[in-house]
Formats: structure tokens, sequence, C-alpha cells
């Protein structure tokens, strides 16, 4: 049997067979259809959810599912209760990938109860995947970018529709300041850039795996990917959904030959390498 082709097929192809093999077909995905792909799955789980339960997830009928599932995938309680009971919506304390996988062994486990629901697999997918962005990086007109400044116009960082970094600088004056101030800076900047992408995606429906900046629903998850430039000289931290969270320069001597066009290369060159062991981690 040849192996599914990654991505919404392969999602509705494990909704009917339960085969591993659809299941991890994903990982074959680049970095940004990956993230295309956990939004499709996140959207799949809400609905399976809400027609096995026909509301709420809660009570006796929770807890019986919940061992229903542990019982088929012991290796998995962990991931799947947490999962189930909202504890970890966002994935709060989890890998994503331990968060795609109780996720697709709860779809399948509504989709053998509900034969109703399986049949219609390829639909449900399809509903769940069309309004997400296209498969591949796309052209710059069909995927917008949000640019962000700090209040003092230290620096600007520019994040495309799925949170990736498309470019960051440094303005006259950063040159003046200490590590810290310019990381504070970006830092801001970041949070204004993110602040226009979500909305946006919100408007459209693309990318909504991402909780609002500032809404709290993030709050106390500490799971953190983080990586340094080629140089050594600045170490990246981002969150889950790729956002920088925090920026540190391992040395108090920033800027050589290429003043802050070469510090803010550098920079880019960490955000990009810690987004990526991120996504890599799916």
């Amino acid at each position: 049997m040849p192996r599914p082709v990654p991505g919404p097929g392969a999602l509705a192809a494990y909704i009917q067979t339960g085969a591993r093999d659809a299941r991890i077909a994903y990982r074959e995905l680049d970095e940004r259809e990956r993230l295309a792909y956990g939004d499709t799955v996140r959207r799949v789980y809400a609905t399976a959810v809400a027609h096995h339960f026909g509301g709420p997830a809660e009570g006796d009928a929770l807890e019986e599912f919940i061992e229903r599932v542990e019982a088929r995938h012991p290796h998995y309680r962990g991931g799947v209760k947490r999962v189930l009971r909202a504890t970890a919506e966002k994935g709060k304390g989890m890998e994503p990938r331990q968060v795609l996988t109780a996720q697709h062994l709860v779809i399948r486990e509504i989709a053998k109860l509900h034969p109703g629901f399986r049949s219609r697999a390829e639909r449900i997918v399809e509903a769940a995947s069309r309004t997400l962005v296209g498969a591949g990086p796309g052209s710059p007109a069909d995927d917008p970018e949000f640019t962000g400044t700090d209040v003092d116009r230290i620096g600007s960082v520019t994040v495309a529709l799925d949170g990736t970094l498309q470019d960051l600088a440094l303005h006259r004056g950063a040159e003046r300041l200490g590590g810290k101030l310019i990381a504070a800076c970006l830092i801001r900047a970041w949070v204004e850039a993110e602040k226009q992408r979500w909305d946006y995606a919100d408007l459209l429906g693309k990318h909504d795996a991402f909780p609002r900046i500032g809404s709290g629903k993030g709050g106390g998850d500490t799971a953190r990917w983080e990586a340094y430039s080629e140089t050594g000289l600045s170490r990246a931290t981002v969150d889950r959904y790729g956002r920088m969270r925090d920026l540190v320069f391992m040395r108090t001597a920033l800027f050589g030959e290429d003043g802050r066009h070469g510090l803010a290369a550098d920079v880019g060159e960490a955000v990009t390498a810690a987004q990526h062991r991120l996504y890599s981690s799916w």
C-alpha cells in the first residue's frame, strides 16, 4: 500500500483507517506547510469533540471517553488526558508533537464510534483546511507581511501570516544603546507586528492556532526553544507559537564592521534558527 501524501489527504485517510503512516505523514511537510496542517488538525479535533459530546466535553461522559482512549493507547494516555480535559488548550506544557498526536488519537477514536463522521472524513477535513494558506511559501502578493516598530523606533520586525520572521532591522540610534535595551526594543517591535498579524489572521480564519498576544491564554506556558546565531553573539528564544520571547547578547562588543546592519542580521539568524528548532519538534 503506497504511503499517503502528507497533508489534509493523509489526515482524512487516518480518520478512515487509523493507519500510523497516515497519522505521521505530516512530518514530511516543510515548516510552513506543517503550521497550516496543525491548524487543520485543531479544527477537525474541535469538530470531532463537538460531534461526540454534543456540547462541552465534561462530566462523566468525558471521563468515560478518556478511559476508552487511554485503554486503547496506554503509551499516550498522559497527553490524551491533558488535551481532552482542556488543561492544554494550546498545548501548555506539552511538545507540539505530543499535542498533535493526542488530537489525532482522539479524532480517530470518535470516528470509530460514529460511522457517519468517519464516512464524511474527506469533507470534514476539506472544510477545516479550505481557509488556510495554501501549501508552500506562496508569492508576496498572496502572503501578507506585518511590520512592527518599538515606540523609540530603534528596531523593526516583519513577520509573515504564519508568524515566521521575514525581516529584522535596527535603525539609527541603536549604536548608542546597550544590549539589554536593544533586545527590549526588538521584542516590543515583535509584539506590535504580532498584534497586526493576529488581527488579520483572525479575520481570514488563517493560522488561528495562535492565541491573541496579551490575551492570557498562553499564561503559565514555559515551553521555549532557543538557538544561537552562527557567530555565537546572539541567543534568541521563541515560544510554541514562534514568537520571540527573549534575546540575549553573549558579548558586550555588539557592533562590528557592518554596524547595526550586521547586528540585525546576526539577531535575525538566531531567531530563524530558534523557529526552525520549534517547527522541527512537530
